[in-house]
């Protein structure tokens, strides 16, 4: 969500309200903590001609206490999935590191010897120590394998369950993937999307992003994910979720903190989206976002389909900053501690200009919401209470988009309109024969 007190936000953390606070601490505190993580990325590649959806698995090097010398051994602690060989990537704290990557060929999860695998960095691990980056990471998976993996793949055993756990965590474990809640959670509280901009390593730890079910998954029922915006929680789409066809869609909710560099959210909910389909096998499933949700979801699909078919057929932008926000610009240029989502946010920002590099898929229908509903008193561009017109039609999304609705409508209430909630029903109606 973006409502009024955004704009309030941005002007005083770029004045007094930050220079002088806790907020200030918090911020710069958050930001060392997210820098001082040891990124891992690279390729996979695969041989075969028709080749099996991909399994990259991270392993920490331990040392057993009480054994002396004895040699450590390998434990599994994140993994990340591919539905066709392409790039990979972890964040993690200190330790030794390996890399391997199979052919999940029955598509659970598990490697089964038979599996074709790679491998790297097993004879000589790669250390991690704080805000190290291990980037270009070759794994090439061969045609026929040649002796079974030595270790046990139990991704099962991944998720952080404490607090002690969750401190050596990687951001996968931290990640919800399909897990069961309700509007009502007290995650979804506005406090815990307050943290979510300014203290966004916490968010990480305490309040799990990622994407929730509201109900069982029900393979009969095609999936909604549903994106807030800045500040915002799922629970901000109450309204539309309530109202949604619940006989043929089913709604997902994706969570985030908001402080966090676009590029990062977008990626991140690329690979939650990929284990779910990896996991469930739905054929298709449509987005709805708002506010900077838009800007979120458009990087989202560019990286998704790179790595999949065709399975976004819909997508509808509610109030998007397409030109970004100048309250952010203000606050990059003002504040002594800059949030990474404000140099996002900036009109002009490179996120923004590589959301514009190559259409949309060709494939997908963007239905393109503005709101226009300003303040009697206001002075200036036109806007509907926190963004601007010309920003929501920024004339490179209006390029791309299917069609584009106008609703005489505030920046939240269009959360609310009724005549909103039927456009989207019929869209996904029209879209979903």
């Amino acid at each position: 969500m973006l409502p009024p007190r955004f704009i309030s936000a941005f002007v005083l953390a770029a004045s007094s309200m930050v220079a002088g606070g806790c907020m200030l601490l918090d911020v710069r505190e958050q930001q060392a903590r997210l820098d001082a993580v040891c990124l891992l990325s690279g390729t996979v590649s695969s041989t075969r001609k028709q080749p099996h959806p991909i399994v990259v698995v991270l392993f920490r090097q331990v040392q057993v206490e009480g054994e002396g010398t004895a040699p450590a051994h390998w434990s599994v602690v994140d993994h990340f999935v591919l539905e066709r060989p392409g790039r990979w990537g972890f964040g993690t704290g200190p330790g030794r590191y390996a890399v391997a990557a199979f052919e999940d060929r029955s598509r659970d999860l598990v490697y089964q010897p038979g599996e074709t695998y790679g491998a790297v960095a097993f004879d000589k691990p790669l250390a991690c120590a704080p805000g190290s980056r291990f980037q270009d990471l070759s794994v090439a998976i061969p045609e026929k394998v040649k002796d079974p993996f030595p270790n046990t793949v139990d991704i099962a055993k991944l998720q952080a369950r404490n607090l002690e756990g969750q401190l050596h965590a990687t951001m996968g474990q931290l990640t919800a993937i399909g897990e069961i809640a309700s509007l009502a959670d007290a995650r979804f509280g506005e406090e815990n999307a307050e943290d979510g901009l300014w203290r966004p390593f916490d968010f990480l730890l305490t309040s799990r992003a990622g994407v929730y079910f509201l109900e069982p998954y029900d393979p009969r029922r095609i999936p909604v994910l549903f994106v807030h915006g800045i500040n915002g929680t799922p629970a901000n789409f109450h309204y539309l979720i309530e109202r949604l066809d619940r006989s043929r869609f089913q709604a997902w909710v994706y969570y985030y903190p908001s402080g966090l560099h676009l590029g990062t959210v977008a990626g991140h909910l690329d690979q939650t989206m990929t284990k779910l389909k990896h996991r469930y096998g739905f054929q298709h499933f449509a987005v709805v976002a708002h506010s900077m949700g838009g800007l979120v979801s458009r990087g989202f699909i560019q990286r998704h389909a790179n790595g999949t078919d065709n399975d976004i057929l819909l997508f509808v932008s509610l109030s998007t900053p397409w030109g970004g926000h100048k309250s952010a610009e203000l606050g990059v240029k003002t504040a002594p501690v800059v949030v990474h989502v404000w140099r996002d946010m900036a009109p002009g920002s490179e996120y923004q200009k590589s959301l514009y590099v190559v259409p949309l898929p060709p494939a997908l229908q963007h239905h393109l919401v503005f709101t226009f509903n300003r303040k009697s008193a206001s002075f200036g561009e036109s806007d509907d209470h926190s963004v601007t017109v010309s920003s929501q039609l920024l004339p490179q999304a209006q390029r791309d988009a299917t069609k584009i609705y106008g609703f005489d409508d505030t920046h939240t209430g269009v959360l609310r309109n009724a005549q909103v909630s039927m456009l989207i029903n019929q869209l996904l109606e029209q879209q979903h024969q």
